[in-house]
């Protein structure tokens, strides 16, 4: 039995879905203080290229790790346009508590376009996959409602409790590494807390858990996880005014997975086989003395796998505009500082090859069997260990 490290081992390295992986809890300038009651519009842009990933072992590895040349990337571009309402449904009713707490309501819309350049293309393709896609994300849905504003001295303060549900309909193809969509429901309770202190110095803060269902059709051969684990955030973010138009802010960012992702039966191989010595060796790493004759075919061994979980802290600096108090504008950068993305080790069965009575060749006796280590992809497996640049645009209608 010959157990090596496929250089495959980076089967692409993936990246992880923006919209799903960090937008629904990060604050920004007041995010969860007591806004006017009024409709808002945002519209925000967010751009990646994503060239290193983070390990089970949290250290950083170059997408592809081996399998293919340095330098290449996946490239991500996110548009989320959000609509916010903020009002009272109860107030001309007798409903405790509700009456005298306005409640808010906000639905969030994604457009997606994510492309891998040239060779985590072409490895993509050796596998049988595709490496982009493009098109509407999924929809998230959430509803609120305000605690009471407290003040005590220069400090004033009010929490907030909301529920997010996301909805997989969005574009998804079970044979692409990137994918607009996710297909599984999410639903995430959220508290959260804003304090102002002198009017200067504004804090948000938010814990959160996501509850993620089954997905039934999980892509790109099986390592997007079927069963892709819950998820639990805690953010901060700190803001300074520096005058009635302009401020900057400084965030922090923990989301860790509760528990590990699962991958059922991942079917993830060669889409041309019999592979040969030169190219089946050379694509997997088997070295000469362990290359299994002329020719011989693989599959993976079916089983549930599981990885070590995945964490990523992240850190943000961003900076604002506000016109008429009406309009903000809004630019930041988020860059991680640590991470343990998801991999398992997956073992390959290794088939001499038989004729068939056609005259076609097809799998015969096993003969060895090859380990490899495999990174999950997409949002709930994949941790980027790159930057990513966003900027914002806020509206108020109506503005008091």
């Amino acid at each position: 039995m010959v157990l090596r490290r496929l250089a495959v081992a980076a089967l692409l390295s993936g990246a992880c879905g923006l919209a799903q992986a960090g937008f629904i809890f990060t604050p920004h300038l007041a995010e969860y203080s007591r806004l006017p009651r009024g409709q808002y519009t945002e519209g925000t842009f967010i751009y990646t290229a994503i060239d290193e990933v983070y390990d089970r072992n949290g250290d950083k590895q170059a997408l592809g790790s081996g399998a293919i040349r340095g330098g290449e990337e996946v490239q991500a571009s996110l548009f989320l346009l959000k609509y916010l309402w903020i009002g009272n449904v109860f107030r001309d009713s007798d409903v405790w508590y509700l009456k005298d707490h306005d409640q808010f309501f906000r639905v969030i819309g994604t457009l997606n376009h994510q492309q891998a350049t040239g060779e985590v293309t072409d490895l993509s393709r050796r596998f049988g996959m595709r490496s982009g896609n493009s098109g509407f994300g999924d929809l998230f849905v959430l509803g609120g409602i305000y605690g009471d504003v407290h003040r005590w001295g220069p400090l004033q303060w009010n929490g907030l409790f909301a529920t997010t549900v996301k909805a997989p309909v969005g574009d998804y193809d079970e044979r692409s590494l990137l994918n607009p969509g996710t297909n599984y429901w999410t639903v995430a309770p959220q508290l959260a807390l804003h304090q102002n202190w002198f009017g200067r110095l504004f804090i948000d803060g938010t814990i959160s858990r996501q509850f993620n269902s089954e997905n039934d059709d999980p892509a790109y051969g099986g390592l997007v996880p079927s069963e892709p684990a819950d998820v639990e955030t805690a953010e901060i973010n700190f803001t300074w005014k520096f005058s009635e138009k302009w401020f900057a802010d400084l965030g922090l960012s923990y989301r860790s997975s509760v528990g590990p992702n699962r991958f059922e039966n991942p079917s993830i191989n060669l889409a041309d086989q019999p592979t040969t010595p030169d190219t089946g060796c050379a694509n997997l790493g088997i070295a000469p003395p362990d290359c299994p004759g002329a020719v011989f075919f693989l599959a993976p061994q079916p089983g549930t796998y599981e990885d070590r979980g995945t964490r990523g802290v992240l850190g943000t600096l961003g900076f604002y505009y506000i016109y008429r108090s009406s309009a903000v504008l809004n630019a930041r950068v988020a860059v991680p500082l640590s991470g343990k993305g998801s991999q398992i080790d997956l073992p390959f069965d290794v088939f001499a090859p038989a004729v068939a009575p056609d005259g076609s060749l097809r799998p015969g006796p096993k003969i060895s069997e090859v380990m490899t280590t495999v990174n999950g992809v997409q949002e709930a497996a994949a941790v980027s260990a790159s930057p990513y640049f966003e900027l914002r645009f806020v509206y108020l209608f109506w503005a008091p």
